[in-house]
């Protein structure tokens, strides 16, 4: 659930003070979702806010989950909403008529898309996304039964399966949404496949970038993991990939013994990715995460006034830091290197969603998996010593593998920037202030270090 614990006085969707009031968000919604819920055959008996993004001038976004019951049988199901808040009530109504020209999937309960007027919102109830063409589909598992037994080949598949069962993984409105497929084949062998909704063309480049990977030497050795793309519906927007048996390292980090010496090997891994030759666009560069760090003190000076003037801080250190700092190599980057996209698998190690994969400084990576520890261990889902020692071993094992080894002051300003630009931006995305203090005081460290 999403932690609203901060909405500025001055912020630009007011709405959003009452919509974060979960008894008068789930009594709107049974006033907007059907005659069946305003005779009150149906109710919304309690109703809460997932995720919430927000960006500073742009929009703001939530996830909505709706427990729904029938009086007479008690809870009969979930409805998922995706919802965008407009300024004004005048464009929330405008985009709202120019939906009903659209062909939406019916949900389980109510309409496919609802406007709550006097919230200036727009919900598009799941497996409807108006970003997402491929997600409708996605969730109907017989239809993507039909799919695989029409082309197995897309699927990674030698021969037609027989039966199917699906589970969705992750949701992030708006932007992607995960399933896992389970096929039956005639002989009663199962095989699992992944798939991955996304919007405007991104699968297609996702796609090629892993197609890329996949094909080089270091991968097909084994120095590193990562799943296989079987194929691309254009169509869809849907990217089907071997879906790893196992967990990721976030989901688990707590209850592993020896994460330490796993960091070795995540290390080497990395260093082992770092040093394939492809040919792939330059994005994530020490000027690029310069330009981060810069733009996430104008967005918590405009949003967590409380915390702008130590985010100001720290980001003028790492400014000036920066200007000590020579250029670094280039080489191929992660660009998401953190432990949610690190498994636990049959393979070994599995690096995952290689989505942003690009040409930059191989300090990006690092620095992001650095910060993403230190946040496990600001928050408690880590044991602050075993987290010192897991980032030691890390690094030590991927400069021992790494043509270019990274010195300590450039792998620290990377984390502490990654803390102020990554971690702490997404709290002011997420209207939750609760880390930012400690993010910052272990940033400011960093940078002095």
């Amino acid at each position: 659930m999403a932690k609203l614990d901060h909405i500025p006085a001055n912020f630009e969707f007011p709405q959003l003070r009452e919509i974060a009031d979960t008894e008068k968000l789930a009594q709107t919604l049974q006033r907007h979702l059907g005659a069946s819920f305003v005779s009150g055959e149906m109710c919304v008996a309690s109703c809460a806010i997932d995720q919430l993004s927000y960006t500073p001038k742009s929009g703001c976004w939530i996830l909505l989950a709706a427990d729904i019951h029938r009086r007479d049988r008690g809870e009969i199901g979930r409805q998922i909403f995706y919802g965008k808040l407009f300024r004004r009530s005048r464009r929330a109504q405008k985009a709202f008529e120019r939906q009903q020209s659209k062909i939406w999937t019916p949900p389980q309960f109510g309409p496919a898309v609802l406007h709550i007027s006097e919230w200036a919102m727009m919900l598009w109830a799941y497996p409807n996304d108006p970003n997402l063409p491929g997600l409708a589909q996605m969730a109907d598992a017989e239809k993507i039964l039909a799919q695989a037994q029409a082309a197995p080949e897309k699927f990674g598949l030698r021969h037609s399966p027989v039966a199917i069962t699906a589970e969705q993984t992750k949701y992030v409105p708006g932007q992607r949404c995960g399933y896992v497929y389970h096929f039956t084949l005639a002989d009663g062998a199962t095989r699992a496949v992944y798939g991955k909704a996304y919007r405007n063309g991104e699968g297609e480049k996702a796609h090629a970038l892993m197609k890329k990977i996949w094909q080089s030497e270091a991968c097909q050795r084994g120095r590193f993991v990562l799943p296989e793309a079987y194929g691309y519906d254009p169509n869809l927007q849907v990217l089907w990939q071997e879906a790893i048996s196992g967990q990721p390292f976030a989901k688990i980090a707590e209850s592993i013994p020896n994460l330490p010496e796993v960091a070795e090997e995540i290390g080497a891994r990395l260093a082992a990715f770092h040093g394939v030759e492809l040919p792939l666009p330059l994005e994530m560069t020490f000027e690029f995460q310069i330009k981060e760090v810069r733009r996430t003190m104008a967005a918590i000076a405009r949003t967590f006034s409380d915390h702008a003037a130590r985010s100001k801080l720290v980001g003028e250190k790492l400014l000036a830091a920066a200007e000590k700092f020579g250029p670094g190599p280039i080489t191929p980057v992660h660009a998401s290197f953190k432990f949610s996209h690190i498994f636990a698998a049959k393979k070994g190690v599995t690096f995952i969603d290689f989505d942003g994969a690009c040409l930059g400084d191989p300090g990006y990576d690092v620095g992001r998996f650095i910060a993403h520890l230190y946040k496990m261990k600001a928050n408690w889902k880590i044991d602050p010593e075993v987290a010192d020692q897991t980032m030691a071993n890390f690094c030590a094992a991927y400069n021992r593998a790494a043509a270019s080894p990274l010195p300590p002051e450039r792998s620290n300003w990377f984390a502490a920037s990654h803390l102020l630009a990554s971690q702490v931006y997404k709290s002011v995305k997420r209207m939750d202030a609760s880390l930012i203090g400690k993010l910052l005081k272990i940033a400011d460290h960093l940078v002095g270090a």
